[in-house]
């Protein structure tokens, strides 16, 4: 028996379910993930490094409210996808253990040894205007309010708020699928997390960001990493300027500044273009290292960051599509478990969808898309084969007939309506600032001849 089919009960199409699950995560994929981890020297162990990871991903499209009813429909699926081979431990205690085992890296090296193969896979969408846009940003997820998590998670905010995880993740614009992500407690960096993700960021990357991922140490790291970038700045940011207020607004995304706080002086300064976007009435600020405006226009940047509100949407997916808004898992190790799972099965979801859809990708919805998935996992766990998958994952797409009201609610009482940022403080560069950047610049210059 070949490795590739080794322990299916049956042959399986490639459009059939889980037949194309195969094809997307084939038996090359699970050697090279297998490789890095270790192996453990106990005949008796029943959860594999494989096992594990399908265990927490078909948990994470489960529809039902309770950990173990999760693991129960994970563990119907694997004996009838794995029918032939020995099958996973019986217990939700045992699959924790394994995982413990492991660590909560595993899902993360798993989606490192399939992410190498997304660029060709998404070659249709992976670039747009020769860029690869992604997007990063953070938020919160709930944790049960037992003692070992708020000891853990601490607390994120009030007093007497509860324990809560924090994910920072950055997606594919275009495609609107997670590339990389980061957890930790509730009172985590969201610039610690990206600058922990640069190594992953792929080449020729544009990163989009609002204003809470300033600040000079993050971009000169982005910037020596040769990653560019476009980011919203806002009144906490004070820039060194040559002109005055109204030329900036008025030539928009020609004029170039200087970052350089004082507490950085013995460091090159940085040199950003500021470009003003008018919307809303409002005006926007971004600043970005590509000076050359024929490689970043401003109607590029201003559809670049139009195009970030994608990675909200995809929070709102994981919340409230997939109805993982809270962590079930009542101590720190097990949820971490469990959050990075979710993830990755949100993050698999999408992948499955961008292969079928491939240009389309952009109009998918995960609502019909989730659907899909948990019709294929009701079918496999009584039949073992469902063959309208890929016919129905094509037509999982946002609906196209024309709205004439808002679908946002009137007047809804959790609604957040913080400030948008104002803008930057801007100091024209003395002589002594200007010469010294002159000749910083000229040394720089000279050194890298």
């Amino acid at each position: 028996m070949s490795k590739a089919r080794e322990g299916r009960s049956r042959r399986l199409h490639r459009r059939d379910w889980p037949g194309f699950l195969n094809r997307v995560v084939p038996a090359e994929i699970w050697q090279a993930f297998a490789g890095q981890v270790k192996p453990s020297k106990d005949p008796r162990l029943r959860w594999s490094a494989k096992y594990i990871v399908l265990a927490w991903m078909v948990m994470g499209w489960s529809l039902q409210t309770q950990l173990t009813e999760r693991f129960r429909e994970a563990g119907e699926f694997l004996g009838q996808c794995f029918a032939r081979r020995r099958r996973p431990g019986e217990s939700y205690q045992g699959l924790i253990k394994a995982t413990r085992r492991l660590g909560p890296k595993v899902f993360h090296r798993f989606w490192e040894c399939l992410r190498a193969t997304v660029p060709a896979r998404l070659s249709q969408t992976w670039t747009w205007f020769g860029w690869v846009v992604m997007a990063v940003d953070g938020s919160r997820i709930d944790a049960p309010r037992t003692r070992r998590n708020e000891k853990s998670l601490h607390r994120a905010g009030r007093e007497k708020t509860h324990p809560q995880w924090w994910i920072t993740w950055i997606t594919h614009l275009p495609s609107n699928l997670i590339w990389d992500w980061r957890q930790g407690p509730g009172n985590s960096a969201e610039r610690v997390h990206l600058r922990r993700m640069i190594r992953s960021l792929p080449k020729r990357v544009l990163l989009v960001a609002d204003a809470g991922f300033g600040g000079f140490d993050l971009w000169w790291r982005l910037s020596r990493a040769g990653c560019d970038f476009l980011v919203r700045c806002g009144s906490t940011t004070t820039l060194l300027v040559e002109g005055a207020f109204q030329q900036i607004v008025r030539e928009g995304g020609q004029q170039y500044v200087y970052l350089w706080p004082r507490r950085r002086r013995g460091r090159r300064p940085l040199r950003l273009r500021l470009i003003v976007l008018k919307r809303g009435g409002q005006r926007v600020y971004l600043l970005t290292n590509v000076l050359d405006s024929t490689h970043l226009s401003r109607p590029m940047a201003s559809k670049f960051y139009a195009a970030r509100w994608g990675i909200e949407t995809e929070y709102r997916a994981l919340k409230q599509t997939m109805g993982r808004r809270k962590v079930l898992a009542k101590t720190p190790e097990p949820g971490a478990a469990e959050l990075a799972g979710n993830i990755l099965a949100l993050a698999m979801l999408v992948l499955q969808a961008a292969i079928v859809l491939a240009s389309r990708i952009a109009r998918l919805s995960v609502a019909s898309a989730l659907k899909v998935i948990r019709e294929a996992l009701e079918t496999v766990r009584w039949n073992g084969r469902f063959p309208q998958f890929w016919a129905l994952l094509r037509t999982a797409v946002k609906d196209e007939y024309r709205r004439h009201g808002s679908k946002r609610a009137r007047d809804w009482p959790h609604k957040k309506r913080e400030p948008p940022p104002g803008p930057p403080h801007l100091r024209r560069l003395s002589r002594n600032e200007k010469a010294r950047i002159e000749r910083l610049w000229s040394d720089n210059a000279t050194v890298l001849g």
